[in-house]
């Protein structure tokens, strides 16, 4: 067993090194400069994409002497509003008071303050502005303010007129534009106007590269290329997403001592303990988002995403189809011989709901959608090899008892399409009710074949 060397994937633990922030300089260089001129500006972009890592680094006095020279006498305070859904706009002011005492007595400020509440806010300003420096509050989960009715349209004129007057800057991270997750009786409020906005979008490939791989070779535990890659696939251009895959990579490499991981059981390990995640963000999206994610779900070699920072993870793809395709894995043999008989007429076949099949969908590694032909097709191509696993030992014979259920498909619909009685007759059935009845269990033999193959493609 290797000596453990402590998780450097663990939460903050990468960020909090200023040198080991990836892929955010660019968006951070903007955010100082915003605040530079006292203005605000508002983060957007959905869970894992980074925006509360994102804050935290723009909070750390080493990432502003990296990036700018203009913020010496800048005062950032950095708060979280996750528990603010019911709290009040008191609590908020008092909290928020609290922080921006303790990072002045930091910065080496003397502040007394005797009012409260939204008093106490303003006389705070007063004071800093008075000895020469200028506070930065760094808003993480703002939206838990913006959708709760504790805090109305008095609240955020307060706000915007602070931040007018040049008292204060604002950087607010949320889920989605300020004035889309707010409470109607707020949603003209002048506030939103005073921000620039920024989208926060996925890693390119080479910031996503350095995030798997540097922390792990810090500490002397490097990973392979070919984990390197595995963890890109599975977890696509992610920053949470990446994270968590290497966390997990890089705990069982300690506890199973492994010398390169199994890419498999990587993704069975990642897959259970992000699903939570995954309905979490699920349940966030839009009905038009859920859509696409669906159909880029099913475009494995799809280049152009609508939402790269979901659907470029096998995980992620993983999970929607699981999500949306619940049917299929109830379907009936009623349906799959409705399916059967679509086996000359492609077109109709890449209509029926096998075209949902995630062995369907790993078929195509082209950059353009399939055809409805195209995925007919696909579906043939899938029926006639769980159709071709039933075949029975030696050569085929009519009558023979371990070939039925093959020879019942074959003749009613993969090689011929004879009449029930012709088939009753070739195969020996003593009537007509024998044969229905043994055609429903080749259906069903045939649908678990297709559940079989189903199972075992890997999702990663």
């Amino acid at each position: 067993m290797r000596n453990l060397t402590p998780n450097p994937y663990f939460n903050k633990a990468i960020i909090r090194e200023q040198d080991m922030f990836f892929g955010r300089a660019d968006l951070l260089r903007k955010l100082y400069e915003t605040v530079a001129n006292r203005q605000s500006a508002s983060i957007v972009g959905p869970r894992g994409i980074g925006k509360s890592s994102l804050l935290w680094q723009a909070s750390l006095a080493e990432s502003q002497a990296r990036f700018s020279s203009k913020l010496q006498r800048h005062i950032f305070v950095f708060f979280d509003l996750r528990e603010y859904l019911t709290k009040t706009s008191d609590d908020f002011f008092s909290s928020i008071s609290k922080a921006m005492n303790v990072q002045c007595a930091r910065a080496g400020l003397t502040v007394s303050v005797k009012g409260q509440g939204g008093d106490a806010f303003s006389e705070l300003l007063d004071v800093i502005e008075d000895q020469g420096y200028f506070p930065v509050l760094l808003l993480d989960s703002f939206d838990q303010i913006t959708l709760n009715k504790h805090f109305d349209s008095t609240f955020f004129e307060f706000l915007r007129a602070h931040g007018s007057m040049g008292q204060v800057s604002y950087i607010t991270a949320s889920r989605r534009p300020l004035a889309e997750v707010c409470h109607s009786e707020i949603v003209t409020s002048p506030f939103f106007n005073i921000f620039y906005n920024y989208m926060l979008e996925a890693f390119a490939q080479e910031e996503a590269w350095a995030l798997i791989t540097t922390p792990a070779e810090r500490v002397g535990m490097p990973f392979s290329e070919a984990e390197a890659r595995a963890i890109l696939k599975l977890a696509g251009p992610n920053p949470y997403l990446l994270q968590r895959v290497c966390y997990i990579l890089y705990e069982q490499k300690q506890k199973l001592d492994y010398e390169e991981a199994d890419v498999k059981f990587l993704g069975k390990w990642a897959y259970k303990e992000l699903s939570v995640v995954f309905q979490k963000i699920w349940e966030e999206l839009s009905e038009e988002h859920q859509t696409q994610l669906l159909d880029e779900a099913q475009q494995k070699g799809k280049q152009e995403r609508a939402l790269p920072e979901l659907s470029e993870g096998a995980l992620f793809r993983q999970f929607v189809r699981k999500t949306c395709q619940a049917g299929l894995f109830t379907m009936t043999y009623e349906e799959l011989d409705q399916a059967l008989d679509k086996l000359g007429d492609l077109k109709a076949l890449g209509q029926t709901n096998l075209r949902l099949m995630n062995i369907v969908s790993q078929r195509f590694d082209g950059d353009i959608a399939p055809s409805e032909t195209q995925r007919g097709l696909r579906i043939r191509e899938v029926l006639t090899e769980a159709f071709e696993n039933l075949k029975g030992t030696g050569t085929r014979l009519n009558e023979a008892p371990d070939w039925l259920y093959y020879n019942i498909l074959h003749f009613h619909y993969f090689r011929h399409q004879l009449k029930n009685e012709q088939i009753q007759r070739r195969l020996g059935l003593t009537s007509i009710r024998q044969f229905y009845r043994m055609r429903n269990k080749a259906l069903d033999a045939l649908l678990n074949q297709i559940f079989d193959m189903e199972s075992k493609m890997e999702n990663y």
